[in-house]
């Protein structure tokens, strides 16, 4: 069996859905590692808070209106 990793759009992904599982705030784990988002890689933070932000919106509807009918409303 071949050995796959993941792509970079999949760990971002995969990374994303870590944090939001664990409550973790983005910019204060940026400011705790020192890193400064204006030196980082534009596409992959973009990509990071689209994922974060869809997820977010997700788990709100789930919340507001049940697994069944979040899609719909």
């Amino acid at each position: 069996m071949a050995d796959t990793k993941p792509s970079d759009s999949q760990l971002r992904v995969l990374l994303a859905q870590f944090l939001f599982a664990h409550n973790v705030d983005i910019e204060a784990l940026y400011g705790a590692m020192g890193t400064d988002l204006s030196n980082a890689d534009s596409e992959a933070v973009s990509h990071m808070a689209g994922i974060i932000d869809g997820v977010m919106l997700a788990t709100s509807k789930i919340r507001a209106h049940g697994i069944d009918n979040w899609t719909k409303n």
